[in-house]
């Protein structure tokens, strides 16, 4: 029996889980063991059953507490705590077992799982940087004392991540740099161990935007993982990689990459499939799918991670001072955070200005571009100028907003992002009214032209319409917005298709009776007599846009 546990155990550094699975199974048929027992859990979590590993950790984290090993115990407990709030999103569960670790290791003799107790803590710990460097440092030191590789990795890029939430650009970077390297080079024996480098280092990357040192690592994590089967990370990268292709504007790409990774994650981690569904929330906000960003996001509404598509959908709709109440909400709970709070701090801005509340837009700028100057990150650093510039915009400073709205194009330019860059031009059309309306006609179509090369629907409509202000005509003229919700603009542009009710409301996520609903108030609105009129008149509009 103790040769078939420890023929598993080499299988579980080697990756090879079938292998590592059949060790373990023949070890507890010999002899009932929590060491067996463990394993096996171990083994079925990388082959991707969920469940029954967790069945399996739970009976062999029971005897160790029945046989006074309480080390052991914690060490499970620690996994298990992660797995609920991981795999079942199950706070209490997941905070209840952390609670047991913590218990089962106080008084126990200097280990190295208190180590891991303390990056258990820090993994999640995004609300107070200042707080999860102090947390991750012990961790390293414990490490540093007891010669543990694993550990140490860990906690390097725990550290690194916590240092670069604050700020500490360089050094962060290089905290991580050296963890990841170790991590895939070797050095590490723990699969999971490893598996939650990749995870800081790729979230903190796309986080910065730093997208050629992104590119670089998702590269690497993603033929490590494909090398020893790590469904899980992968996935996970798979939505980091299409993150940072939104921002690239190149959007067929990541949406192949997000459905790849929600079928991963419905297979290994159903609770984290929000991650995919949120970002692709983005993406059809993006495209002016609302109707398809509303399902998306529908029963995941109090999700912190779907927060950045709640607001972009309210504001999407119009609804200013809810998206101004989600943003403050967030904002309020990632104060101790400055680089998780920027990426809500320019839509913040743009709900507090669409709001009317012009103090409350001034101040979320100043603390973005205060946090921009101490990170030296130019995705950050450009956004803090275009939200400069609306600002000015907004108070008639026409010459400052043109100076702000100039920056950032040039810094969303420097990193590569087109919408945000073609966003900036059409602010720099706005602020040039008064000093030259041709300038301004060629900045508008600068940025029209951009974004239909995308396929930003709403932006489109924007640019357009802005456009149609100077007297200069633009194909089809308005989508109708003004007339049609937006998910009655969706119906009628199914109509032309020639789909049934039941095939429009398969693609909307809608029912055929709500489809039908939707067909009745256009043809009402429209003054149109048949559906087939409908479809003819939606026809003549998106011909006239191509």
């Amino acid at each position: 029996m103790a040769d078939e546990v420890e023929e598993g155990r080499r299988a579980l550094a080697t990756a090879n889980w079938a292998a590592a699975r059949r060790s373990f199974e023949a070890a507890l048929l010999a002899s009932e063991t929590p060491s067996a027992r463990d394993g096996l859990g171990q083994a079925l979590w990388w082959l991707g059953e969920i469940e029954l590993s967790l069945e399996h950790r739970e009976r062999a984290y029971a005897e160790y507490v029945r046989s006074g090993d309480r080390v052991e115990a914690a060490r499970i407990a620690l996994w298990i705590s992660q797995e609920y709030g991981a795999a079942y999103g199950n706070a209490p569960a997941s905070a209840g077992w952390l609670a047991r670790a913590d218990r089962l290791l106080n008084g126990a003799p200097p280990c190295i799982e208190h180590g891991w107790l303390l990056v258990a803590r820090g993994f999640n710990m995004v609300e107070d940087a200042t707080q999860a460097e102090r947390v991750a440092t012990e961790a390293l030191e414990i490490a540093m004392a007891h010669g543990d590789r694993d550990l140490e990795v860990c906690a390097l890029g725990q550290v690194g991540r916590a240092l670069l939430w604050q700020g500490h650009t360089n050094e962060g970077f290089a905290r991580l740099d050296e963890a990841m390297a170790a991590a895939t080079g070797g050095e590490v024996r723990d699969p999971r161990a490893i598996a939650m480098t990749c995870c800081v280092m790729i979230a903190a990357c796309e986080r910065a935007m730093a997208i050629e040192r992104t590119t670089q690592w998702c590269q690497i994590t993603d033929r490590f993982t494909r090398q020893r089967n790590f469904k899980p990370l992968f996935a996970f990268c798979r939505v980091t990689y299409a993150a940072v292709l939104i921002r690239l504007g190149r959007w067929a790409e990541a949406d192949r990459e997000l459905g790849v990774a929600g079928a991963a994650f419905e297979m290994t981690h159903p609770s984290m499939r929000v991650l995919a569904l949120a970002k692709l929330a983005e993406l059809r906000l993006l495209q002016g799918r609302e109707a398809e960003a509303e399902e998306l996001l529908r029963g995941r509404e109090d999700d912190r991670l779907a927060v950045r598509p709640m607001i972009m959908l309210r504001l999407a709709r119009g609804e200013a001072d809810v998206a101004a109440a989600l943003a403050d909400r967030r904002l309020d709970t990632m104060s101790g955070n400055p680089l998780f709070a920027a990426s809500t701090l320019e839509l913040a801005v743009e709900a507090f200005l669409a709001s009317g509340d012009l103090p409350r837009a001034r101040e979320a700028t100043e603390v973005l571009a205060r946090f921009g100057r101490k990170a030296a990150l130019p995705m950050i650093q450009a956004s803090a100028d275009y939200c400069a510039g609306l600002n000015a915009l907004a108070a008639s400073e026409h010459a400052d907003a043109r100076a702000q709205f100039e920056r950032a194009i040039d810094g969303y330019r420097t990193v590569g992002m087109p919408l945000e860059e073609a966003r900036a031009r059409l602010g720099l059309a706005r602020a040039l009214i008064g000093k030259s309306v041709e300038a301004a006609k060629a900045a508008a179509r600068a940025s029209l032209a951009a974004f239909e090369s995308l396929g930003a629907a709403r932006d489109v409509d924007d640019a357009a319409a802005f456009l149609r202000t100077l007297g200069v005509g633009t194909p089809g003229g308005p989508r109708l917005r003004g007339i049609l919700s937006a998910r009655e603009h969706e119906v009628l542009l199914l109509l032309p298709l020639g789909l049934s009710n039941a095939q429009i409301g398969a693609r909307l996520f809608i029912s055929p009776k709500t489809v039908e609903h939707h067909v009745g108030k256009i043809l009402a609105k429209l003054d149109l007599k048949t559906r087939a009129a409908a479809a003819a008149y939606a026809t003549r509009i998106e011909s006239g846009r191509k």
